[in-house]
């Protein structure tokens, strides 16, 4: 994993990840007319709300 900093408060992040599953996260961006980022954002952002929801209620 590599990551890269910006000045616009976003940063790049690069994952290792097997062939497969990229094809297929690339497929669906593209049948779904969006980019790749705007098919995982949402998921890793539930992740985390989830996480952070589990976090709190164990803390």
């Amino acid at each position: 994993m590599t990551r890269s900093r910006s000045d616009s408060g976003t940063r790049r992040l690069t994952l290792e990840l097997p062939a497969e599953l990229v094809e297929w996260v690339w497929a669906f961006a593209e049948i779904s007319h969006r980019t790749v980022e705007d098919v995982v954002r949402p998921l890793i952002e539930a992740e985390k709300a989830r996480v952070t929801e589990n976090w709190e209620r164990n803390g």
